[in-house]
């Protein structure tokens, strides 16, 4: 059975590495046989990142906690040139980075001894951009400007503690927000919706 999960002032901080979505736009410019162009249009995308998160819960109620996080995202990808591309061709690099920062309320409850369970809203503002490096000779190296994301969304997790002071915690959760990009006079806005979840450890302060 579920119970009030602590008292109140009880505080818990948990690291995490965390498995979420980028959301991105770019106009990456393009060979038109002399020179490298922009087609003034800059389009959105979606990708995957991982990272690490760093997130603290306040308990303000025996069932009820404030909780702040914030956290950075990653990705890379290289690609290497085979023996059916041209002569002289180097590989292509692809990278993300990107950071947020959520604050939101969740009810916490704990099941037996040593486990709890929270649910919980919240806001997140999110910043990222990309970059793209053609490595072969004469090659180009373009890097976005920060898309920023604002969004609203909701998780569902769980403390499994297995000392009195410290244990594992995992959570999944969903999100919507509104989302936007400027570059050289382009604008591009879109309402983008995704899965996030992460797993690391918790400390009971």
């Amino acid at each position: 059975m579920a119970g009030a999960a602590d008292a109140p002032k009880t505080k818990f901080l948990s690291l995490a590495l965390t498995s979420s979505t980028a959301d991105i736009a770019a106009d990456v410019p393009v060979f038109n046989g002399t020179t490298f162009v922009q087609s003034g249009y800059a389009s959105a995308y979606a990708h995957s990142e991982w990272g690490g998160k760093l997130e603290y819960w306040n308990m303000m109620g025996p069932e009820y906690a404030f909780n702040v996080s914030g956290g950075i995202g990653t990705f890379s990808e290289e690609d290497k040139p085979g023996t059916a591309a041209a002569a002289g061709s180097g590989s292509f690099k692809y990278t993300q980075s990107s950071w947020n920062i959520r604050v939101g309320g969740d009810r916490m409850l704990s099941v037996g001894e040593k486990s709890y369970i929270f649910f919980g809203p919240g806001v997140e503002y999110w910043s990222g951009k990309a970059k793209f490096e053609d490595k072969s000779p004469g090659g180009l190296t373009y890097e976005s400007k920060n898309t920023t994301r604002i969004s609203v969304g909701a998780r569902l997790g769980g403390h499994m503690m297995v000392s009195p002071k410290w244990g594992v915690t995992a959570q999944v959760g969903t999100k919507i927000g509104h989302a936007s990009y400027k570059e050289e006079g382009a604008e591009t806005t879109w309402w983008p919706s995704s899965m996030e979840g992460n797993v690391g450890l918790v400390f009971k302060l």
